[in-house]
């Protein structure tokens, strides 16, 4: 009788402890971090203020906006970032007290040099946490502590779903590049110190992912981190094989073309010589954010425009709207994604019309937004307004006329006969340009239809067109 008492309570015990994990309880919500501190998390914190941009962005795709109290004074996205105070390692404990955070996230790079204010946050009550993730795997598990800090388990879940489903995506692109067309790439960290980023970091991760060679494969990292030395005569040893030479521009790194270009000795790299020589945005192959499936993304664009940019499904559209407007017309002209800026340089503009993120109708959380953005960035769209773009409008043939009347530098066109475009309109001159260089036909009455829409498959014929008469450098 005892043995079946024993044997039920066991039962029991094992369930109830089942329970506990899957309700995010007990041990399953402990763990150490950066700093080897134990946290144990007994309730989801609820006023959270965050001092590195990836944990704010990924705090934002957990669907938390009101909990998070505070970012740090560099943050612009998600466009809901610019809405919070801002705080930084700088401030005086008291400023953060004050805010009354149950929570500050912070990077080792805090957590080392300004541990007076750690301290201090700890002595009020306040929980203090350091994560930053150095390669995929410690991703994974940094997303996971991420929804165990605010109760978002489900959530964190997604997000590593989402990712590895994008992944997939990408590698089903990459695995048709057969293995002698694959690029060989030197990919910079910070210029003036000659240094890369070590095989295992996030941003040799996206590199690779995107189908690209590391030429440094054999790269140190220094202290533990996801930058490697690597030093001038050890880039030149491999001078003649470098296919493609990328840079990440951020704060550490400002870097530019011409900079490349002129250090001494680098005329002999390969990549150099031939202008294959391309920056890219380090917040989008550095950070431990989703926004890596984008920057993964336009690195295969750099690699191999002609897989990366493949607009067959826009083609078979017999209506384009205006995202996929924007999306087919960055696709076919392969123009560089524009990501948001730092908060301190948005708020150096403004006087401009658009910022980053403004668009109330775009969801900056899909995939659409980016090209939108880009679009709008380049002057494509004459008609948005501050905060709506219509997205789902179809694009109309006078949008388009603009559009390429804009992007290229056409030759001198004759004028043509329009019957339904007159001086008056407000399009006249785009739509005279492109209609003289023969680039779109008038119907058969004469008439260019500036409202009516446009078809996928016409729009790529157009702006094929347009790129063989004149094609605009990067």
């Amino acid at each position: 009788m005892r043995k079946k008492i024993f044997a039920v309570l066991v039962v029991i015990i094992s369930v109830l402890a089942a329970a506990s994990v899957a309700s995010g309880k007990g041990e399953s919500n402990s763990f150490t971090d950066e700093s080897g501190s134990r946290i144990t998390v007994k309730e989801p914190f609820m006023r959270i203020i965050s001092l590195y941009g990836a944990h704010t962005e990924n705090l934002f795709s957990l669907g938390l906006d009101r909990e998070i109290t505070g970012v740090s004074e560099n943050e612009a996205y998600p466009p809901q970032a610019m809405t919070k105070p801002i705080f930084s390692y700088h401030d005086d404990a008291e400023k953060f007290i004050a805010a009354r955070p149950d929570l500050v996230l912070i990077r080792p790079m805090i957590a080392q040099g300004y541990k007076n204010l750690t301290a201090k946050l700890q002595k009020a009550g306040i929980t203090v946490v350091s994560l930053q993730p150095n390669t995929m795997e410690e991703v994974y598990s940094y997303w996971k502590n991420l929804g165990r800090l605010t109760g978002r388990e489900i959530q964190a879940q997604k997000m590593i779903g989402q990712f590895q489903a994008g992944i997939r995506e990408i590698n089903s692109l990459v695995k048709a590049i057969p293995l002698s067309e694959r690029k060989k790439v030197y990919f910079e960290a910070i210029h003036s110190k000659m240094k890369t980023f070590s095989p295992s970091s996030i941003a040799i991760f996206a590199l690779k992912s995107a189908g690209g060679i590391n030429v440094a494969a054999d790269a140190k990292a220094v202290r533990g981190t996801n930058i490697a030395a690597y030093g001038k005569e050890r880039i030149l040893s491999h001078a003649k094989e470098i296919d493609v030479y990328l840079a990440q521009r951020g704060v550490m790194n400002r870097a530019k073309v011409r900079r490349i270009m002129e250090e001494g000795g680098f005329r002999a790299i390969k990549a150099v010589r031939e202008g294959k020589i391309y920056i890219i945005d380090e917040k989008i192959v550095s950070r431990p954010t989703l926004r890596l499936l984008d920057g993964i993304y336009e690195t295969g664009r750099i690699l191999y425009p002609e897989r990366f940019n493949d607009v067959t499904p826009l083609k078979e559209k017999s209506i384009i709207t205006r995202a996929e407007f924007a999306e087919m017309f960055i696709k076919i002209m392969n123009i560089p994604l524009k990501t948001p800026d730092y908060r301190h340089d948005i708020l150096k503009k403004p006087d401009i019309k658009h910022k980053y993120g403004d668009f109330k109708d775009v969801d900056y959380a899909g995939n659409e937004y980016k090209f939108i953005e880009t679009a709008v960035s380049r002057g494509l769209f004459d008609d948005i307004g501050k905060y709506e773009f219509h997205p789902d409008m179809p694009a109309k043939r006078g949008d388009m006329a603009y559009s390429l009347f804009v992007y290229f530098d056409f030759p001198d066109a004759k004028s043509v006969a329009i019957k339904d475009v007159h001086e008056s309109h407000p399009l006249f001159n785009q739509i005279q340009t492109v209609a003289g260089l023969n680039i779109v036909k008038l119907n058969k009455d004469g008439e260019f239809l500036p409202d009516n829409p446009v078809s996928g498959k016409e729009l790529f014929q157009i702006i094929s067109k347009a790129k063989e008469l004149s094609y605009k450098e990067e």
